[in-house]
């Protein structure tokens, strides 16, 4: 394990201190086993030999003494006003001491080596989804349009606050003041009653939907989802071992009575109510109030994703669904890798505020919670306007 630094890289070697072998020759050793495995690689600067005999608890003359070895065999370069390192070009090394074996290929049948159903299932879904974006990907924003200078701005200042209990004491659920801020956008934007303590931040609409799915399915349990939809809800579901039934989508959004009547009874419904993706089309007023009284009959969820609601092309846009819900069937969740950026790993979920200690509990098993500086800075960036304006822009 190398660690790096302005001082060098530290150097681990094993030392036997009842062995009769010398010091010197173990360390030696120890050091040629390490350039020749790669731990330590070309170029890399060795720290002084008074730091290396401090860690290693011996006399600096015997760091001298394979320091001086070493550059004779090739192994290392002394570099006048510079420090030791190893040559870049390494000459062949003396084969003295042990030599690792190397590893080997475990057979075909080697015990316990194989994925498990849930991991076989997991991978498998990957295929639907594409690491990086590419030219006519769906979903990727302008990255010219992003207000860089005033993120960095942001950026710098808000470190500038990382000290104290904050550094060691994030709520699972979140950044107490971005939770508001969400709640308060929400409110103002998606006429969503909610608080802060309905949201629980996560690192993006993946992460969403699979928490989701951990707390409210169990495995064979019926999902609808909208055909065509969204492959990373597919992807997610079906990775949780849900049975998944496609329901259509017409030009009024997800046809409710044709799912009643062809379709199991739901656990949840998986619909884009806002903005279909990718037809685009907004769920009808009529099919709304079908699918909401549906729910609260059968008992499903609906797991709403509000992924693009803050685009406006032509004509208003709907609130949220969640925002008719008077049952609390409605799991709401959105993403900021849209509006922002995709590289920007923040989503949230406004759970029903009987379940949002749960939510928040389970966050703390799966990751604890996502990382406070981009949780400062789009706090900060949401509250003094910045977000507004630049969905606007």
């Amino acid at each position: 394990m190398a660690r790096l630094g302005s001082a060098g890289t530290h150097v681990t070697v094993a030392l036997d201190r009842a062995s009769p072998r010398p010091l010197t020759e173990q360390i030696a050793c120890g050091l040629r086993d390490a350039v020749a495995a790669g731990r330590l690689r070309p170029g890399t600067r060795l720290p002084s030999t008074r730091a290396l005999a401090r860690d290693w608890d011996v006399s600096r003359n015997t760091v001298l003494h394979v320091f001086e070895r070493l550059v004779d065999e090739g192994l290392l370069e002394s570099r006048v006003g510079a420090g030791t390192y190893v040559r870049s070009v390494p000459e062949p090394a003396p084969t003295a001491g042990p030599q690792e074996a190397p590893p080997t290929t475990p057979p075909p049948d080697y015990p316990f080596r194989s994925l498990s159903r849930r991991g076989r299932t997991l991978i498998d879904q990957n295929v639907a989804i594409h690491e990086n974006p590419a030219a006519f990907m769906p979903d990727v924003p302008d990255p010219r349009a992003f207000p860089m200078r005033s993120l960095l701005r942001l950026m710098n200042e808000v470190t500038g606050r990382l000290k104290g209990h904050i550094l060691v004491s994030v709520a699972n659920a979140g950044y107490q003041p971005l939770r508001a801020a969400i709640a308060h956008h929400l409110r103002a934007t998606r006429q969503v009653d909610c608080e802060a303590a309905d949201i629980i931040i996560t690192t993006g609409s993946q992460q969403s939907l699979d928490l989701v799915s951990r707390l409210l399915l169990e495995p064979g349990d019926p999902v609808w989802l909208e055909e065509p939809g969204y492959i990373g809800a597919r992807a997610a579901l079906k990775a949780n071992g849900c049975a998944l039934h496609p329901c259509r989508v017409d030009a009024q959004g997800l046809d409710v009575e044709t799912g009643r009547a062809q379709l199991p009874v739901p656990r949840m419904v998986f619909v884009s109510a806002s903005r279909h993706y990718p037809l685009g089309v907004q769920l009808s007023q009529a099919r709304r109030k079908s699918l909401l009284d549906y729910s609260r009959a059968c008992g499903a969820w609906i797991l709403e994703d509000d992924y693009d609601c803050e685009f406006r092309y032509d004509g208003p846009v709907s609130p949220a669904l969640k925002s008719e819900d008077s049952a609390n069937r409605v799991i709401l969740i959105g993403t900021f890798s849209k509006t922002l950026l995709p590289s920007f790993r923040l989503g949230y979920i406004v759970a029903p505020p009987d379940l949002r200690d749960a939510f928040a509990r389970a966050r703390a098993v799966i990751d604890r919670h996502a990382p406070i500086l981009e949780q400062m800075v789009l706090a900060e960036f949401m509250q003094r306007g910045f977000y507004a304006a630049h969905l606007r822009n």
